[in-house]
């Protein structure tokens, strides 16, 4: 791919459209989390005060309004900022940042951390709709669509910082550029591996079945042509960013020591996802997708796979089967569709250097298309929040055609109830923002959802689970002391609601609903009333889980929400959360 053209791209309409957006985003986030508590308002008039370098007094101003979700904050008019008189559109997060800084109680360091991160991610959202011009995803099949979105979180102010990344790495690997990528696959030492594998697939053949017929082969006759034996070796594949970038660099010792033998690159070609690092089979959809370690920082969090998620993946996956499949799916409640992540390897070495916890790992996770039944058809859910290029809905034909009050009450019933049952039934909470969900559709009407990424994004109460919770290895103390905030059980009945409410609600469907009230015209208030009354006549149906209702209630007056902009110039806390309205409650009293 030719490098970037950096002159072009910073005068570019997409370089505005862009900055527009972090700072909306930015913005949006420190005023839901009460972060600059020194604003004015005049109806819908926002002015936020800030103060120059050399202590000069600046203020920034723009139109917003809070919403009926959650108290969500809308900015619809960009940005402006007013030095001494002269005012003119903001276009620097980081500069903005600064000067409202002596308001956000920041630790300096960490809001220095989060203004790269802003400007990483102005720059590169800039390249990636600069390059995706007019073209719509609409109609595409579920694997260009998982490559093509063009959008990230729609909270997250950090939501494509992809640190680590030069412009030029982001044109060859993001999703939204590469054509295919080809990962290079090792052969790693037993002894110097964690490894782990599903009970439903047998480690006798799992070489075979986690490379395939070619690479299996090749990888079994490589390793006897250098006089070894095959079984003392386990496949491990490597992004070639990450070979190029850490691996060579700072592993070359164990390479020395045949620690670790490169075997050669993969003859499948790839497909990166919109987590950049999971990469989905493209010469044969139906093999497991790769998940592969980088020492990259996206949407604020480290693309590693530390050993003990890797250990750990297969296990949540096994019993998470188990679960759902002793679970009652009562009609029209469908059973949801679990992308198990079924194997995993990780290379330790003997002295760990920075930056190497969790540099070097693999884990193999199932693919949709296995899953898909006769006249079904599959989208990733962030698809569903989507605005194509042509400035419509990606939705915007199935919402016409099916009305926009059934097709919400589908796709509640359909992809959101599942979720919501799980946490009912068996105090198993379940991270489901819209990039781990996908939607699986009847000519454009929901029909059932599929799950996925749970090794860190699970969190379940063991009492109600007697003799079926699962057998975890433990997170290292050090890694907890640097991530207080992973965690996956908790005795806690509102943490694990506000858990799911979280991402399935706040993020996911808060989004839904402002697209809906743009586009459609239906108000926030009744948005929520219909996702209100597929939960209750769920709830009136099937009385037997009523302890489950009153335990993890979805329509409490109040629900915590985590405080996603905070938490990276605030320091780090196990949680960093703030009560907010209930939509859902408040709606039912409307």
């Amino acid at each position: 791919m030719q490098p970037c053209d950096y002159q072009n791209l910073i005068g570019s309409p997409a370089y505005r459209q862009a900055s527009r957006r972090v700072l909306r985003q930015l913005l949006e986030a420190l005023l839901f989390e009460d972060a600059v508590p020194h604003c004015e308002w005049q109806g819908e008039t926002l002015t936020v005060p800030g103060r120059r370098a050399d202590d000069v007094s600046v203020s920034y101003q723009c139109q917003a309004r809070c919403t009926f979700s959650f108290g969500r904050m809308r900015i619809t008019t960009p940005l402006l900022r007013n030095d001494n008189g002269v005012t003119e559109e903001a276009g620097d997060p980081a500069l903005f940042l600064a000067e409202i800084a002596p308001w956000l109680a920041a630790d300096e360091s960490r809001l220095s951390q989060f203004a790269a991160e802003l400007l990483s991610t102005q720059i590169k959202d800039a390249q990636t709709l600069h390059a995706r011009g007019d073209k719509v995803l609409r109609g595409s099949d579920y694997d260009t669509v998982e490559s093509r979105l063009t959008d990230g979180h729609p909270y997250h102010p950090s939501y494509k910082s992809r640190l680590g990344f030069t412009l030029d790495d982001n044109g060859a690997y993001a999703p939204e550029f590469a054509p295919a990528v080809t990962p290079l696959l090792l052969a790693v030492r037993r002894d110097r591996s964690h490894w782990a594998v599903s009970a439903t697939l047998n480690e006798d053949v799992a070489v075979r079945a986690l490379l395939g017929e070619a690479d299996g082969r090749h990888f079994r006759n490589e390793l006897t042509r250098r006089g070894l034996r095959p079984e003392d070796y386990l496949p491990l594949p490597v992004h070639p960013w990450q070979w190029d970038e850490v691996i060579l660099p700072g592993y070359h010792p164990a390479l020395a020591r045949g620690e670790l033998l490169p075997i050669g690159p993969l003859t499948d070609r790839y497909l990166p996802q919109q987590s950049i690092r999971t990469l989905s089979n493209l010469s044969d959809r139906s093999r497991l997708s790769l998940k592969l370690a980088m020492n990259l920082v996206n949407t604020s969090a480290s693309r590693m796979l530390a050993p003990h998620m890797v250990q750990n993946a297969p296990v949540i996956g096994d019993w998470l089967l188990a679960l759902v499949e002793r679970t009652g799916w009562p009609e029209p409640l469908p059973r949801p569709v679990l992308l198990r992540e079924v194997a995993g390897v990780s290379f330790t070495p003997p002295v760990s250097a920075h930056g190497q916890y969790g540099a070097l790992s693999c884990i193999w996770r199932e693919s949709v298309h296995n899953h898909l039944r006769p006249g079904e058809a599959a989208v990733p859910m962030t698809a569903v929040m989507h605005v194509d290029a042509d400035g419509r809905p990606f939705v915007d034909q199935w919402v016409k055609c099916h009305g926009a009050e059934h097709w919400l009450g589908r796709l509640i019933e359909r992809a959101c109830l599942p979720v919501l049952h799980l946490l009912w039934a068996h105090a198993t909470a379940l991270e489901s923002h819209a990039q781990n969900m996908v939607l699986l559709h009847e000519d454009g009407l929901p029909a059932r959802v599929a799950l996925k990424d749970f090794d860190g994004g699970v969190l379940f109460c063991k009492a109600p689970l007697p003799g079926s919770a699962p057998v975890l290895t433990a997170l290292p103390a050090e890694y907890l002391r640097v991530n207080p905030d992973s965690f996956l059980e908790t005795d806690d009945a509102n943490e694990l609601r506000d858990f799911t409410f979280d991402a399935l609600f706040f993020v996911n469907l808060a989004e839904l609903a402002w697209l809906f009230e743009c586009f459609y015209g239906m108000a926030e208030t009744r948005f929520w009333q219909i996702t209100g009354e597929v939960l209750r006549a769920h709830q009136e149906r099937h009385p037997q889980w009523a302890a489950g209702y009153a335990r993890f209630d979805c329509f409490a007056e109040q629900v915590g929400i985590e405080l996603l902009a905070s938490r990276r110039f605030q320091p780090e806390i196990r949680l960093r959360t703030r009560l907010t309205p209930n939509p859902l409650a408040h709606a039912e009293r409307q």
